[in-house]
């Protein structure tokens, strides 16, 4: 059971990792519910997952790779960069799905032992209509807006025990620090 404090926790981290580790383009990124999956037409996802003896979190962003979404996700690129080919597409993709979710990882990390993080994976948007047989006791979803460009994300959790903690919302005017910008790559 994932009590309600937890749920709420679980939403803050998804949404402070989605925020440090999309491309910002000319402005902030913008996290608002919706209801259901019926209004996200994004054909691909990339979807991380982030494990304890309690739970399994899937992270999931939905994203189309059209001329809108790679110009996105090229904007870290030097002026002049060539265009990003198929697999630098995903691969960028993939990296801001792993910086969102080690940011998870890393703050979960403070209160359950034993947390780890998957690779990410690229996979059509159809198998979401296969996460109900997860159990998920928290499911929710989001619309993103990342300067002009539209993305999705859910947040899906599977609870193995009894799932309760607590993270703060940042305070207002609080910004990250160097060491907690992003989920940075650990090496063991």
């Amino acid at each position: 059971m994932i009590t309600e404090r937890a749920k709420a926790s679980f939403d803050r981290l998804l949404q402070s990792g989605l925020k440090s580790g999309l491309p910002a383009a000319d402005g902030p990124v913008i996290i608002e519910p919706v209801a259901d999956l019926a209004k996200i037409k994004e054909k691909k996802i990339v979807i991380l997952t982030v494990s304890s003896y309690l739970f399994r979190l899937m992270a999931i962003l939905y994203f189309k790779p059209d001329a809108a979404t790679r110009a996105l996700f090229n904007g870290a690129a030097p002026e002049g960069a060539p265009p990003l080919g198929d697999q630098e597409f995903i691969d960028r993709v993939a990296e801001c799905g792993n910086i969102c979710c080690g940011t998870i990882n890393r703050d979960l990390g403070k209160h359950f032992p034993h947390v780890g993080m998957s690779t990410p994976n690229i996979i059509d948007t159809d198998c979401m209509r296969y996460v109900d047989l997860l159990g998920c006791g928290l499911k929710r979803h989001y619309q993103l807006s990342v300067g002009d460009v539209p993305l999705y994300a859910s947040l899906c959790v599977s609870d193995y025990g009894q799932v309760d903690f607590h993270v703060d919302a940042p305070a207002a005017g609080e910004g990250e620090t160097e060491e907690t910008s992003n989920g940075e790559l650990e090496f063991f």
